[in-house]
């Protein structure tokens, strides 16, 4: 595994969270105007995946690898199909703070993907206490039937979807941290893409989804939101070839940070005693898993 310091970890870490928790936020924001949901994570994946292939065909990076093409389509139909499709559905039920909350779960379940996946990946009691402690700041969310929403959403649909989300997402992160080191970033997350836009295409005919027209303004998010998702995997991709998959699992206990607070902002989402419970709870599960990571 590649060494980096201290600084550069911090600094991908909280760009990571920040670009994946703003995504949300603008995602929702389209889908308050009346987007269609496959029809705005069709835009999404295909504006990343042309960009991405514009760049390896000028860069003339790599010749045609089938092994790389392989596991990027394995790893990519988690981490980019079924997560886009979960959360952008869950965005309908819940607030983009609460998606973004739910994110931070994942490590209960990178924890579970590691010990099946990666039998060599060391999990301490101190890590196994510090997700309990997450989760029963999301479980709490459930219990109250917070959706973030002043009297509209359903958290049992909204939340089960983003825990689907959230388990593709800890799976993901597990089979990137198996995968991805052996291969350079940009063409990593290049190749995880033509298996998705092959689903999301088949997805959007066989649905009969109908081509909108969009606003300058809708078109200057979408255009925000495609630069958002393609920095954060980029940056994860990076940060999963240096560092353990449970410190990259720390994004997701920073990125409902951005989520929450750019919600009640710009969208005029909800935050009382129920969010604040569980944020308590989750920020002092990242404080504990943070310390454990950088005191060893």
């Amino acid at each position: 595994m590649l060494k980096v310091s201290f600084l550069k970890t911090l600094l991908a870490v909280l760009s990571c969270a920040f670009l994946w928790g703003i995504g949300s936020v603008i995602s929702r924001s389209l889908l308050i105007e009346g987007i269609n949901e496959i029809y705005l994570v069709f835009l999404r994946l295909i504006s990343i995946a042309v960009i991405l292939f514009v760049y390896l065909t000028i860069a003339r990076r790599d010749q045609l690898n089938k092994q790389i093409l392989k596991e990027a389509s394995i790893t990519g139909f988690f981490s980019v199909f079924l997560v886009s499709i979960s959360f952008i559905y869950a965005l309908q039920e819940i607030s983009s703070g609460l998606v973004t909350l739910m994110i931070s779960s994942a490590p209960i379940f990178t924890v579970i993907w590691l010990k099946i996946l990666l039998k060599e990946e060391r999990i301490s009691s101190v890590k196994y206490f510090s997700v309990l402690i997450g989760f029963l700041g999301i479980a709490y969310l459930f219990l109250t039937q917070e959706t973030g929403l002043e009297n509209q959403g359903n958290i049992l649909i909204g939340g089960s979807l983003a825990f689907l989300g959230v388990q593709c997402i800890s799976l993901s992160t597990v089979l990137n941290r198996r995968f991805a080191p052996k291969y350079k970033v940009t063409s990593w997350l290049a190749y995880q893409y033509p298996l998705v836009v092959v689903l999301i295409t088949a997805t959007f005919f066989i649905l009969g989804i109908e081509v909108q027209e969009l606003s300058t303004s809708q078109i200057v998010r979408l255009a925000f939101l495609v630069f958002s998702n393609l920095g954060a995997f980029l940056t994860f991709t990076w940060l999963i070839q240096r560092v353990s998959a449970l410190q990259v699992a720390s994004i997701d206990y920073l990125v409902p940070v951005v989520g929450v607070t750019s919600g009640v902002i710009f969208l005029g989402e909800s935050f009382n005693n129920n969010i604040l419970v569980a944020g308590v709870f989750i920020f002092f599960s990242l404080i504990i898993n943070t310390y454990e990571e950088f005191s060893r």
